[in-house]
Parts: C-alpha cells; structure tokens; sequence
C-alpha cells in the first residue's frame, strides 16, 4: 500500500495518469444525471439499494467494520436496503480521526493512495486516506454540474482555483480527464493576481467566499462559464456584488473532506439554501435534524452512517429547478463570521481556517474583541504548540490586513467550546461603535 501525504503528491505525474479513467467519469456524471431525472422514488430506491452490494464487500474488507459491527451483534449481509441502515451504528467525526488508518479498505500492494487532512477547522484535523478516483471525483461531478447550470465545456478548458489564503501553492499542470483542459491555482494575494487571471481567461473558477470577495473588487476581470464555492458560508450579499461584477452561475456546494461533494444548492431564484443531494455517489438519511451519510460510489474508505456535524434535514421532493430527488434544506453547517479590521473592512473569519490545520487541537474558538484584540480558546493543546500556533495565527491576521494585532491565548475544557452539532470556532464580539 503506498501512502503519501498529500500536496507532496506528484501533481505533474498524476495528471499524466488520467486518461484512462475518462470512461469512468463520464458514468458517473451520468449516474447522478440519471437519477436527478427519476420521476418514481421506488425506481430511484432500486438504483440506490443495487448499490449496497459493494459497500458490503467493503465493510468485510475493513478491519474498523469488521471489528465495529461484530461487537453490535452485526454483519454486512443484514445490509439489504437502504431502510436497514437504520440498526447500524453511525461514525462520528472524532472516531474517524482515531481509527483513520483502519477505517479504509486494506488495498491491493499496486493500490495508490494518498492521505489528506480535513481542514481543521473545528478542532482537531481529521487524516483521510483516498485512491485515485477518490482524488479525480470532483472533475466527474463538474461534468454534471456544468450541465445543471446549461453551461457548455469547451475542448481544452481552463479551470482555476482561485486561492486567497496565505502561503498558497501556485502550479499549472494538464487536465486531461476534462476535455484536455488545464488547471491553474493562483492566489489572490500575489499583486499580479488579477494580470494572471485574465492570461488565463477560465472557463470554469473555483475559490472560496474570501476569494469570491476578492474577485469582485477587481476591474476587468474575465467571465467564467460557471463559478464554484464550498466549504463555508456563502452571503447573500456577497452573491449579489459577484453577479454584477462576473455575471456567470454561481454554484454554492456542500462538502466535506471526508466524504467528498455531498449536495449542491439550487441556481433556481429564491431557492437558496436548497441543497440537492448527489445521489447515487452519496445517501443522505431523510427525515432527521442532522446529516448522517453514507458513501454510496466505491471508494478505499467506506463511510456507513457518518456524522459530520451539521444540521439538516433530507426529504424526496421534485424541484421548480427539474430535479427530482433528495433535497437537504435547514442546513447549519458552517455559519457566517466576519471579523472587522482597523480600518473597518470585513474579513470573513474562515480565511484563517488553515492555520489551525498544522496544530494538533481538540477543538478552539477565536473571538474578536475589539478591531486589533482577539481571543484565542484553546483545548487540547500541548504547550510546545501554543507558540508556534500564536505566531502563524498573528502571521496570518497581518497578512489579510492587521498591522498590530494582538493575540490573547487561554486553555479551556473542550466541553466549553461546544455548541450544538458543530462547534462554532469563529466569533465577533465587538462593541457597537
């Protein structure tokens, strides 16, 4: 089994190695084309159940399951039906992170697999282990995508992912699993960020809400045929402001590191917050107040009932859109927090995220008290990590527009930094001016 930790990764080889799974993603944009358009939930069901045979193989292959379901009086074989995953225990995030190297599949000696870190952005990274169409997965949903907003590929597209993060890595590599396209990753905070933009001219951009912000503050800048962001919250206000300066779809998606794409929300007007699930890759259990997944597609990490806390609610519905399927609405994933800087431009607070990824943290909360003044709660922290974690937060803050930022630092219990499905780690708690 070869494991690397990613981005060390080969980017330039792996590009070269994509051809061959072209046919693949093809039938995976399909698959989820194919049941965004069943009319009958007894036909959807069927296509959905058929899919359960693999993940029973999987779950015998996994010695995490193996051990898990035995101890529940448990065996994979009672996995006949979607309806039956109810009498099988759930896997929450925080046992994932313990038991990340045993959870997977035990691999073939030529199976190629990397390990990557969520974010951290709740506390304490979780490693997850992907194969090789776990890593191309995302460019077999954007086929579909695309489609779902009436957008067009072009041969040889550009697709760039737009980074506003400090320290990001920039390269430029083949696509050829996307039409013989190309991939750039720029970031936006190099001063000839907008310059390379438009040398590119992408057809498809991906970023986050930081790097949306700064897209729309530039001037001349091209249109995409379709705009992608995740991960964290999407304002209304910011959707608008972006509409006018790049008039291109705007698709808002739910992920997670773990489980890869999950839902998409509806380009429909006055449909958002309406998320649409990606069913058959992925089975979201309707009816509950929280999101409880199970991987569908196969994959080295079988994920049966996995928490990765937050809340919504599934309900088959048919969409003004033309989807017909699964909806997540009353999402509560990753809430809006914006922190103020001196001179009064709001940051979102999720642009610091990555800093807590290289730190080894049971969970923390950083709070805005005054323009210059936060608080950083931490829990689980070994004191040799505090300084270097001090030092890269206050890197960070000058960098996205703090010239004297001052970083108070304080050890709680981690039960004082939970709160509902998913822990809050940003906060402003300033006084009104």
């Amino acid at each position: 089994m070869d494991l690397r930790v990613a981005p060390r990764a080969h980017i330039r080889r792996d590009t070269s190695t994509q051809r061959v799974h072209i046919p693949w993603a093809d039938s995976i944009a399909d698959g989820l084309a194919h049941l965004a358009s069943l009319t009958s939930e007894d036909e959807a069901r069927a296509v959905l159940d058929s899919r359960l045979e693999h993940l029973r193989g999987a779950l015998l292959e996994s010695p995490y399951y193996v051990r898990r379901l035995q101890e529940a009086g448990l065996h994979p074989g009672d996995l006949q039906r979607l309806e039956d995953l109810a009498h099988f225990p759930t896997l929450e995030r925080a046992t994932l992170a313990r038991h990340w190297d045993t959870v997977p599949t035990l691999p073939t000696d030529s199976a190629e697999c990397v390990v990557v870190k969520s974010s951290g952005s709740t506390g304490d990274p979780v490693r997850v282990v992907r194969d090789r169409l776990d890593c191309l997965h995302m460019w077999a949903v954007l086929r579909f995508l695309m489609s779902r907003a009436g957008a067009v590929l072009p041969p040889r597209p550009r697709v760039v992912l737009l980074d506003a993060l400090p320290g990001g890595l920039e390269y430029s590599v083949r696509l050829p699993i996307l039409h013989d396209g190309a991939l750039h990753r720029v970031s936006a905070l190099r001063d000839d960020a907008r310059e390379r933009l438009c040398r590119v001219r992408p057809t498809v951009l991906f970023s986050d809400p930081e790097g949306l912000r700064w897209l729309a503050e530039q001037r001349d800048v091209p249109t995409p045929r379709l705009v992608l962001t995740s991960a964290q919250h999407l304002p209304a206000s910011l959707r608008a402001v972006l509409a006018e300066k790049v008039p291109a779809p705007i698709l808002n998606y739910y992920a997670t590191t773990e489980t890869g794409p999950l839902a998409w929300e509806c380009l429909r007007d006055g449909a958002s917050g309406r998320f649409h699930v990606f069913a058959p890759d992925v089975w979201l259990e309707p009816g509950l107040d929280e999101v409880i997944v199970t991987r569908l597609r196969p994959s080295v990490l079988p994920l049966l009932r996995y928490l990765p806390g937050d809340a919504g609610t599934v309900r088959r519905d048919t969409c003004a859109c033309g989807f017909h399927g699964w909806t997540l609405t009353d999402f509560g994933g990753r809430g809006a927090c914006h922190f103020l800087t001196p001179p009064g431009r709001a940051v979102d607070a999720w642009a610091l995220a990555w800093v807590f990824k290289h730190h080894t943290l049971r969970a923390f909360r950083l709070t805005q008290l005054e323009r210059s003044r936060f608080m950083l709660e931490l829990a689980g922290a070994a004191e040799a990590d505090v300084g270097p974690l001090r030092e890269r937060l206050t890197a960070a803050l000058r960098n996205l527009g703090w010239e004297e930022p001052r970083l108070e630092v304080c050890h709680v219990e981690a039960a004082t930094l939970a709160a509902g499905t998913k822990p809050r780690p940003f906060r402003a708690n300033l006084p009104a001016d």
